[in-house]
């Protein structure tokens, strides 16, 4: 604000000692809030002139302050913000102004099989011939199937939890803590998924799977219905798991006329390629946000298929699409 009407105010003030602040901004037509502190830096400083503001202290300290952040951040990009500013005794705001103005953003780490030398390699040579010899080749249906196991008590699944609140545990007992058992009961489930969006009937059993069990209740009783009641042809890609590639079910594929990946084409420890881990996790989430509990496979069957409903014919798609282009890509990247 100009001087000369900060003098304004103070001599309206003066003349007029009884007046508000109100009534002064009214007369001079001036905002109340600028006559108020007018007013109070007088009876304060006994000076309507404003404080003169300090520098903000820069130089040699800051430099090299933003120097050591960024030298930090090059050498071991997984620090926190945190971890930075206590090491060298600074405000973590400072720390994330220097960040940012590097232009450094934080990412998500990807999860990446550990795999071991002999395992890549067999990854390669297998992901090689399922692109050239089995994908590329191949214009119809995928179905992936596989197992998972899912807690009965659909609360002790994998996952974070919150809750609403003025303060902390101000709340009952079954929302302000996760109750786990260190032995859950489980069932595993089974199911498979196929690229034009359509999904197997589940199976869902106490028992642990073997050969005799997924013949008879997965290819012969689910499996086998699905593909021929398909309007096109189908391929089944199986899990790798030893009871998928048992000599009895590589013979029932035989002699029911399936089309399957045969074992020296399947890359193992590939989740990239196996769409249907997503769909577990999908479903596991859907579960535990019910809290609820199965008592039994057929609790646990009536569950699952009112929740997969949800996980729609596009949603499916969605997960099974681009499998010859993630095959394509692991390829090119391995031969780098």
């Amino acid at each position: 604000m100009e001087d000369r009407r900060r003098k304004l105010i103070l001599h309206t003030h003066v003349d007029n000692p009884t007046w508000s602040g109100a009534k002064i901004a009214k007369q001079l037509d001036i905002a109340k809030t600028t006559v108020c502190d007018v007013l109070r830096r007088f009876r304060e400083r006994n000076s309507v002139d404003r404080a003169v503001q300090k520098k903000r202290r820069s130089g040699t300290y800051d430099r090299q302050l933003n120097w050591k952040v960024l030298r930090t951040v090059r050498a071991n990009p997984g620090l926190s913000e945190h971890d930075i500013a206590q090491k060298y005794g600074a405000a973590r705001s400072t720390v994330r102004r220097i960040i940012h103005r590097a232009g450094l953003h934080s990412y998500k780490a990807i999860k990446q099989p550990n795999r071991t030398m002999k395992q890549s390699l067999v990854t390669k040579t297998r992901a090689r011939k399922l692109y050239y010899q089995v994908l590329t080749k191949y214009h119809g249906c995928l179905l992936q199937d596989d197992e998972t196991y899912v807690k009965m008590d659909f609360g002790q699944l994998p996952g974070q939890k919150f809750y609403l609140s003025t303060a902390r545990g101000d709340v009952p007992a079954k929302f302000k803590f996760m109750f786990m058992d260190k032995f859950a009961k489980k069932m595993m489930v089974w199911q498979g998924i196929c690229t034009c969006g359509a999904k197997t009937p589940v199976f869902i059993t106490t028992k642990t799977m073997d050969s005799k069990l997924y013949k008879e209740e997965c290819l012969k009783e689910r499996v086998l219905p699905f593909i021929k009641a398909h309007n096109g042809p189908v391929k089944f890609w199986p899990d790798l798991a030893s009871c998928h590639y048992s000599r009895e079910v590589l013979q029932w594929y035989r002699d029911n006329g399936v089309d399957f990946i045969e074992k020296e084409f399947n890359p193992p420890n590939c989740p990239q390629f196996r769409p249907i881990e997503k769909y577990w996790a999908i479903m596991k989430r859907k579960l535990k946000k019910t809290g609820k509990m199965a008592r039994d496979a057929a609790g646990m069957t009536r569950f699952w298929k009112k929740l997969a409903t949800e996980v729609d014919t596009a949603a499916v798609q969605r997960l099974m699409g681009g499998i010859t282009r993630k095959v394509r890509s692991f390829i090119r990247n391995e031969e780098k």
